[in-house]
């Protein structure tokens, strides 16, 4: 009886673990067939993101460009205009302020000084 029951037991495992393989057999069948079509998918989306990416950079490319030139023109520019300003009548006419000031404060100078000299021998 014994024999009996273990026979049954073990015809019972056996096929409690064909069942349990063909199981994890078809998750497994599933989990590659979503796993190729995901595949499928992210190829698809490089794609689209390298088509849609590659003309991005190209107009982003040109507008660096574009910014590039402008600077460097407005840097001429402001380097034009700064010579204008040291060459202009006004930065002239500053200098000849500042030096006539000078000269007007030493003739004042030397004035009191005179002053001071002729003042005392009297």
């Amino acid at each position: 009886m014994e024999t009996a029951q273990l026979y049954q037991s073990l015809t019972f495992l056996a096929y409690a673990t064909g069942v349990i393989v063909i199981l994890v057999g078809i998750m497994l069948i599933k989990v590659l067939f979503d796993l190729s079509k995901l595949t499928k998918k992210v190829d698809e989306t490089a794609e689209i993101v390298k088509t849609e990416l590659t003309p991005t950079l190209k107009n982003i490319n040109k507008s660096v460009e574009i910014v590039s030139g402008i600077i460097i023109k407005t840097d001429e520019g402001i380097n034009r205009v700064k010579e204008a300003i040291k060459n202009s009548p006004l930065n002239i006419l500053g200098k000849l302020t500042s030096i006539t000031g000078s000269v007007a404060k030493g003739f004042a100078s030397g004035l009191c000084s005179a002053f001071k000299i002729f003042g005392k021998k009297k």
